[in-house]
């Protein structure tokens, strides 16, 4: 399956009113295709989703209106992408460290893959004001849950090889569980202009003794 083809595909499986117009293929349009993602997160950054409007991110961007419109239908429809975007970021980190967890402990290994995510974050504070953008209506919030699933899902059989004895189910649970807890604490640590080193040890904390409860459970 082709890159073109993926992004078809969850295109439409996105809410109807979050689907793209148009996904560029040529060179041109992925520059400015990328230039409208990119003024987009600086300015939920700094506004929020109340204040993000498509006209200020066509100025932000340095380009017509009506180019920002030949892709995305909606401010909703950006922030789906940028959504989207985190979300396929997060799901590489997990496929990149189910290679690794089977043959380090994996307390060292949660350590690490919480200091990439915490560093995702870090370099790019927008990802909290794109999820808390995501939260704004029924349609992000059933794409939300959505992506947070496909998270879910791919931190289960991680999981598994912490306790073999629990089953597929309270694994996906226990997963769903771990992911709105860390987006949750995540959102705490950044929403002030810098991010919160003291809330960050503490989401540490929460992880490592429900990771620790999980692996002793039966």
């Amino acid at each position: 399956m082709t890159d073109a083809t993926v992004a078809t595909v969850i295109d439409a499986d996105r809410p109807a009113p979050l689907r793209l117009r148009h996904r560029p293929v040529q060179r041109r349009g992925k520059v400015r295709f990328e230039g409208i993602l990119q003024a987009s997160r600086e300015l939920l950054r700094e506004r929020g989703i109340e204040g993000f409007v498509v006209e200020d991110v066509a100025e932000r961007a340095g380009i017509p209106v009506g180019s920002v419109y030949q892709f995305f239908p909606n401010k909703l429809a950006i922030v789906a992408e940028l959504s989207e975007v985190d979300t396929q970021a997060l799901t590489q980190i997990l496929i990149d460290a189910a290679s690794e967890i089977a043959f380090e402990d994996w307390r060292l290994v949660v350590d690490d893959l919480f200091a990439l995510v915490l560093e995702r974050w870090v370099l790019d504070p927008s990802r909290s004001a794109v999820w808390l953008a995501m939260k704004s209506t029924a349609a992000t919030r059933s794409m939300a849950a959505e992506q947070s699933r496909r998270v879910a899902l791919l931190l289960a059989p991680l999981l598994g090889l912490m306790n073999p004895a629990l089953s597929p189910h309270r694994l996906e649970v226990s997963a769903e569980v771990l992911v709105e807890a860390v987006q949750s604490i995540l959102l705490l640590a950044f929403r002030g202009p810098e991010p919160s080193d003291e809330v960050m040890l503490e989401a540490k904390r929460v992880v490592r003794a429900y990771l620790r409860a999980v692996s002793l459970d039966r």
